[in-house]
């Protein structure tokens, strides 16, 4: 039972890959100079005794980016002719049939178009191409192209390789500023650590040390020359030791 299900499964799978898939055309070549009129045959075949309910013309880009430009359109079998937005190409249709016709064509109407029919629920979409060549346009080099193409390519990877080497530049250019900044900020400690030490920093200094219940009291020698010299090597002494506390 298992397997038979599987087996309607993919039967009716196939049926509704094979209904959306719409069917090809062979592609009609056309051949037009300019300022003459052309009219472009649907090339689609049809399945007789199916009534399709729109019939749609397109112009197909080329490549790389064949995307479709829409026409016209029109609902089967007698409603209006309805045309796409945006299109300022003049383009009817023939009578009662499904081709189109271009008045006056130019270069810019040379190239790839599609007939595409709608067809109901159940049934295919059917499809036709038609090329149209406007024999007196000088012809598109494709080296040309892409040469262009190779241009850019390299104008792009030039502008993006500048930028990268713009920013490590400035990049460098500010961390050298900082580090500057930083030596000139430790220098100018290092040039004011080494002032004389005044009589307010030597009571400091003298009162460093552990703290007693009484208060130190030192025997009171004159001021000579020699205790003045003393003093000096003393202050000097001083001074070196904190410096290098203070740079540790």
């Amino acid at each position: 039972m298992s397997a038979g299900l599987h087996l309607v499964l993919l039967m009716l799978l196939c049926v509704d890959r094979a209904v959306g898939r719409p069917v090809h055309g062979d592609i009609l070549e056309i051949k037009s100079v300019s300022g003459t009129n052309s009219a472009l045959e649907c090339t689609t075949k049809s399945k007789p005794g199916v009534q399709y309910i729109a019939v749609r013309w397109y112009k197909v880009g080329e490549a790389p980016s064949p995307r479709l430009s829409g026409l016209l359109t029109k609902d089967l079998p007698s409603g209006p002719t309805q045309w796409y937005i945006g299109v300022e190409r003049e383009v009817e249709l023939l009578g009662e049939s499904c081709n189109i016709f271009l008045r006056n064509v130019t270069c810019g109407d040379s190239g790839m178009y599609m007939c595409h029919l709608a067809a109901p629920v159940g049934q295919q979409n059917r499809e036709g191409q038609v090329r149209l060549t406007v024999t007196d346009c000088p012809a598109e080099d494709p080296a040309e192209d892409l040469m262009t193409d190779t241009y850019l390519v390299v104008f792009a990877s030039v502008v993006l390789l500048l930028a990268l080497l713009i920013f490590l530049i400035s990049y460098c250019s500010l961390k050298n500023i900082i580090r500057d900044r930083n030596r000139k900020t430790t220098k100018e400690t290092l040039l004011d650590s080494n002032k004389t030490l005044n009589e307010k920093d030597l009571k400091l200094i003298y009162t460093l040390g552990p703290k007693v219940s009484s208060p130190v009291k030192y025997p009171y020698v004159p001021r000579t020359e020699m205790t003045q010299k003393l003093q000096e090597k003393y202050q000097e002494k001083m001074a070196s030791f904190f410096l290098r506390v203070s740079l540790k």
